[in-house]
């Protein structure tokens, strides 16, 4: 035997090569099973995760995903039964008592939540919130812990001198919430990080800041990471190992690439095709101008700094210009705080200008500074929580006609009824739902719904407002499809606002890139999303998460790579 060999195995001639050992699981769960009154949540549930690595868990809402990170971490609810096992590090979570489960949250398992701004305590300074994990497990003396903190929160972008501790989290941004939240999780160095969808509602560009934060925390600490998102995307590139869960089961789990790439459960493949899914919008000619923003400036008054200080004013719109016409489906991208849902408002005429002008058909907006009638009837909204902007006590129908105020002569009788039932049947839902409250219908059924109230009065032009960012793929592939359907068969025109690029590029036919109040670029979205020309839109693509091309044997055109 060669010397190479023999250092390649030093057990010496005839030794067999070493077997590599896998590494030791930190998250361990076997067949777990969970019913609430009876009703099955999970069944026969298996994961395993190492250290230092990251397990995707993915699936649609209501398959399970949130429900396991709770047992996780404990927090199942008081009727909730179990059996299999959930093993932390050697110990059985679902046999410890709660005490011994409260000594492990915040030192062992830390948890980042969907929505920092709920989790965080609004009348709270940031710096305290992320102490008060310390204290309460007494890790260390107050001085220490003030000190932890501060280490902590620059540990994930939060510079001190840019960002004092002293702050509350209303003077924060979304990104930056996001970020105390992992500061929290984070404090005392946990074996397992938890994150829930914790880039959902973010930008693209902070949401791979979050992202690539999260990483390198896990690298770095050594910790495991179990990673609950609904968008494949988003872990393609970060996940060592993804777990795809559907109806309270583990339908398919492996290595990443394995999994992107074979597909092998029918389900999996339908979320892969829902987040590359392009809606079919159809060729159109537009037709004369519709709406016309010229040189539109929008100011909002900053406090003032001192007691007799002139207050300053805040110029949030900066002279934009812009034309929608009849039938064109235009989108408006950009991250929070760009502009765009102040330019939005005044385009619904909530919002007065400064300077400039902004007509419907050759109309103002507003008459006098107040909305005229006519062209607030000829301009809807479809916003991105339906829930929260219907009234949870009246039914359906009376939802859907809310816009009838805006007519002279609104229908009654049987001719209310009529419209609504057609409103309802152009989304794709059936006239007996009129009556149904509004919380017996699912996420995508709601924004059908926000969508038909959009329609009854027939607008010449809908703002759609991130109208599909909080819905699963298979959902928004839906929604987009109607949208689409709609632009096809009515001729609608609509402006799409959006920071999901890969939404914008497949629903429009012209976008405008939006900057600090200024449109930066704009042109065929094609055109801008293949070759953008400006560097802040370059940004935003690189920023994009991509799916791999699916392995089809080489016979699948799938027509490039989308966004």
């Amino acid at each position: 035997m060669s010397l190479s060999s023999r250092q390649k195995y030093p057990g010496g001639l005839g030794a067999e090569p070493p077997v590599r050992q896998a590494p030791e699981a930190l998250l361990q769960v076997e067949g777990l099973a969970l019913s609430i009154g009876g009703t099955a949540i999970l069944q026969d549930v298996s994961l395993s995760l190492p250290q230092g690595e990251i397990l995707a868990l993915t699936g649609e809402s209501g398959s399970g995903k949130s429900m396991t990170a709770l047992a996780a971490i404990g927090l199942l609810p008081e009727r909730a039964e179990t059996s299999g096992r959930l093993l932390l590090a050697g110990r059985d979570l679902l046999t410890l008592p709660e005490r011994d489960l409260c000594a492990l949250r915040g030192r062992e398992v830390g948890m980042v939540f969907q929505e920092p701004m709920t989790a965080l305590n609004p009348v709270q300074r940031i710096g305290d919130q992320v102490m008060e994990t310390i204290l309460i497990h007494k890790a260390m003396g107050r001085d220490a812990a003030r000190a932890r903190a501060v280490e902590v929160m620059a540990r994930v972008g939060l510079d001190p001198a840019r960002i004092p501790p002293t702050r509350y989290p209303h003077e924060l941004s979304g990104g930056q919430r996001q970020r105390v939240g992992i500061a929290m999780a984070i404090a005392l160095r946990p074996k397992l990080l938890i994150a829930d969808e914790p880039t959902t509602a973010l930008d693209v560009t902070i949401q791979a800041q979050i992202l690539e934060l999260l990483t390198g925390l896990v690298r770095e600490e050594g910790m495991g990471m179990l990673m609950i998102t609904h968008d494949l995307a988003v872990v393609a590139g970060m996940a060592d190992r993804i777990a795809v869960m559907k109806a309270g089961r583990i339908v398919e789990q492996g290595p990443t690439a394995q999994v992107l790439a074979e597909q092998r459960h029918p389900y999996t493949r339908q979320l892969f095709e829902a987040s590359r899914h392009q809606a079919p919008l159809g060729l159109i000619t537009p037709g004369e101008t519709l709406l016309s923003v010229q040189e539109a400036v929008r100011d909002y008054p900053l406090p003032r700094k001192g007691l007799f200080a002139p207050r300053g004013q805040f110029r949030a719109v900066k002279g934009v210009s812009f034309d929608i016409r009849r039938g064109e489906r235009v989108g408006l991208v950009g991250e929070s705080g760009c502009g765009k849902s102040t330019l939005s408002r005044a385009i619904l005429g909530l919002e007065p200008l400064q300077a400039g002008t902004i007509t419907l058909g050759g109309k103002p907006i507003l008459s006098h500074g107040k909305p005229d009638p006519e062209i607030r009837r000829r301009v809807q909204v479809v916003f991105q929580d339906p829930y929260g902007s219907f009234n949870p006590r009246h039914s359906v129908a009376r939802i859907i006609a809310e816009p009838f105020h805006l007519l002279p002569d609104p229908p009654r009788g049987a001719a209310r009824q009529a419209a609504i039932a057609s409103a309802l049947t152009a989304v794709g839902l059936k006239p007996e739902h009129a009556e149904a409250p509004i919380h017996a219908f699912s996420g995508g059924q709601r924004q059908r719904i926000a969508i038909a109230r959009a329609l009854i009065i027939e607008p010449e032009l809908v703002i759609f407002d991130e109208a599909v960012s909080a819905l699963d793929v298979r959902v928004r592939a839906q929604i987009l499809d109607l949208v689409a359907e709609l632009s096809r068969t009515r001729g609608l025109s609509y402006l799409f606002v959006s920071h999901d690029l890969s939404v914008v590029r497949c629903i429009t036919d012209r976008v405008l890139v939006m900057r600090e109040g200024e449109i930066v670029e704009r042109g065929r979205t094609a055109d801008v999303f293949d070759n953008p020309e400006h560097w802040y839109t370059k940004s935003l693509m690189e920023a994009a998460p991509r799916l791999p091309a699916p392995d089809m044997g080489g016979d699948d055109d799938a027509g490039g790579e989308p966004l």
